[in-house]
């Protein structure tokens, strides 16, 4: 018994094998990849026994499990989907109908799987949505995410995934290096790759306009953008060799037509959201071009989050500097400091990993807070740390995960 592959996600696909085989047709009938993806993230298919009204309910509430939208509320294991399956069976056999019934009475996970939902975020994720909601209608905005390391800034931004998808928005991350701060633009070229390696994949149509969109927006000037992302070439070829310039006048030409680069893809049908992690080591240029991207009143569609430890910048760093300019330029930035979590959040999580009370846990959850500080990166690593060390245990008697750790220390 160990961590191991979450299986849940190949639940989600044998509920769609199954949806297809009773209703011959798939959960959702769509041509565009984009409006498909937000149908399997958000949106839940009409239940099979709506499409045949033969199939019993147990059979179409059976699929609707498999298809749950968060792995937590899919079945847990094999076991548990083969026993609601065998009662089907059992009932028409003696019977000759299948009546509703519970499901998942016997769908014990022996796996230890921390549950993936965020916990104690709630008004912070409320920020994020509220934001993009206002960028899904023509604004620019900027979001500052701070906090210590683990804290959990690249998963508070994931949750925005769904919403983006719905307003068939385009999601690209970057992420400085440390050791790469004398490379310009690092972690804006690589969000950027993402975004062209996603266009690439679409039909030879729709990469034609996305062409012609960049060629009428670059000119000649091709070039100056495919020197920091070189897979741009796929898309628009070979382009002239521009002017070497001095090293300002260089930055000027590059923030110039950078800015039309990014207009191609900031656009009513499909905002953009970047999401730059570590700004704590951006180098200059990069914080330059921040600041002309957030400061330019003809920006639309864009929300730039940028995430930093605020540990490690002091009110001298560039970043700072940044964001003063920034500031003083009338854009408003909303700036989200996360914070460790709270016994309550903790005493929760770790009852939802162990499919306990939370006032069975709670002695438990004290005592990691009390050695993680609260940092979810660290609670979950000493959490797996825990069930490797064979603290946390399946007890087969009563199905669930148990916990030694009280009283044998840690």
């Amino acid at each position: 018994m160990n961590r191991g592959i979450d299986y849940r996600s190949d639940f989600y696909s044998l509920g769609v094998t199954f949806y297809e085989l009773l209703t011959n047709t798939v959960p959702f009938e769509t041509t565009d990849p984009m409006e498909l993806v937000h149908c399997h993230i958000a949106q839940q298919p009409l239940p099979v026994h709506q499409l045949i009204p033969d199939i019993p309910h147990s059979i179409s509430n059976i699929i609707n499990k498999l298809l749950a939208k968060t792995p937590e509320e899919r079945y847990q294991s094999a076991r548990g989907i083969k026993a609601d399956l065998q009662t089907c069976l059992e009932q028409f056999n003696t019977l000759g109908e299948i009546s509703d019934f519970p499901l998942a009475t016997q769908d014990i996970c022996e796996k230890f799987q921390i549950p993936q939902k965020l916990y104690g975020r709630e008004q912070e994720v409320e920020q994020l949505l509220t934001a993009f909601e206002l960028v899904s209608l023509g604004k620019t905005g900027m979001i500052l995410i701070s906090g210590y390391s683990g804290i959990g800034k690249s998963a508070l931004v994931n949750e925005i995934h769904k919403p983006i998808t719905k307003k068939r928005g385009k999601f690209i991350s970057g992420k400085f290096d440390q050791l790469q701060r004398d490379i310009p633009y690092s972690a804006i070229s690589q969000a950027f790759q993402e975004l062209i390696r996603k266009l690439l994949s679409e039909p030879e149509t729709t990469l034609q306009n996305w062409k012609n969109q960049l060629l009428e927006a670059l000119g000649n000037n091709g070039q100056i953008i495919i020197d920091v992302i070189p897979e741009v070439e796929k898309i628009i070829g070979k382009q002239p060799q521009i002017e070497q310039l001095e090293a300002t006048e260089s930055q000027n030409r590059f923030n110039l037509f950078f800015q039309r680069f990014l207009s191609v893809f900031c656009k009513k049908q499909h905002p953009l959201v970047i999401f730059i992690d570590d700004l704590q080591w951006a180098d200059l240029a990069s914080l330059n071009l921040i600041e002309q991207l957030m400061s330019d009143d003809e920006n639309q569609y864009f929300l730039l989050i940028g995430a930093y430890r605020d540990n490690e910048v002091s009110a001298t760093h560039p970043l700072m500097y940044t964001l003063e300019k920034i500031k003083t330029a009338q854009v408003p930035v909303n700036e989200i400091t996360l914070y460790p979590l709270k016994i309550n959040h903790i005493n929760q999580l770790i009852a939802d990993t162990l499919s306990c009370s939370t006032e069975i846990t709670k002695p438990l959850a004290e005592l990691v807070a009390k050695k993680t500080g609260g940092n979810p990166f660290f609670l979950t690593q000493l959490l797996s740390s825990l069930y490797q060390e064979k603290f946390l245990v399946f007890n087969p008697i009563n199905n669930k995960m148990i916990d030694k750790v009280i009283g044998n220390g840690i």
